[in-house]
């Protein structure tokens, strides 16, 4: 089962280990392709925003992975996820829209995205 918003999740992050996830940044639809070893592949990332007492919001990258080997089900990645830049930016813009990030670092960011361009 994956994880929903209001969810409790266990991962460590300095001395905690209870997190409450507060949002879900995901993709319109699964990413699919089929590998020659595990079959057909069904990708599942997210960006989710936890928090806990001392923390009021930090980012996990995190992802879900179906294969022949898993039955179709997906499972829990156990690795930090692999994202091709049209993912990571469909992400990005799932969890801006959602608004993840404060005003003042969606500021600092357009400051270095207007001096690349």
């Amino acid at each position: 089962m994956q994880a929903k918003v209001g969810d409790t999740v266990h991962p460590k992050y300095g001395e905690f280990t209870e997190w409450r996830i507060e949002r879900i940044a995901h993709l319109d639809k699964y990413e699919q392709w089929d590998d020659p070893i595990d079959g057909k592949v069904v990708y599942d990332p997210k960006i989710l925003w936890l928090s806990c007492p001392k923390y009021r919001k930090v980012l996990w990258f995190a992802y879900w992975i179906a294969t022949s080997n898993t039955n179709g089900e997906l499972e829990f990645g156990q690795r930090p996820p692999m994202l091709e830049e049209n993912v990571f930016f469909n992400l990005l813009s799932n969890a801006i829209r959602q608004r993840f990030f404060s005003k003042g670092f969606l500021k600092k960011l357009k400051c270095e995205i207007d001096a690349l361009c």
